[in-house]
């Protein structure tokens, strides 16, 4: 019995950036025009491990101060880094 290990109620943004955009932090938290608020996540994902080109990072959908959301992520080999990666409004 087949089956997705996919959560059929996940969303996705509607845009998503060609090369994802590294956002600055304070305390480490990320911050574009004002603190981002995770209201959800992190949703890990993991790639490329087969092939030396490793990607491993936790995603989240936070909101801006202007209430805008977008779909951010810590990079795990580099915990202080976190990147724009798509917006969802």
């Amino acid at each position: 019995m087949g089956g997705s290990a996919r959560d059929p109620n996940r969303v996705l943004p509607l845009w998503l950036l060609k090369e994802p955009r590294p956002l600055s932090h304070q305390d480490g938290r990320p911050y574009l025009g004002g603190p981002l608020e995770a209201e959800s996540g992190p949703e890990r994902i993991e790639s490329g491990w087969w092939d030396g080109q490793d990607i491993a990072r936790d995603y989240f959908v936070a909101r801006d101060p202007h209430g805008t959301r977008f779909w951010i992520y810590r990079d795990l080999g580099d915990a202080s880094a976190w990147y724009l990666h798509g917006v969802f409004d």
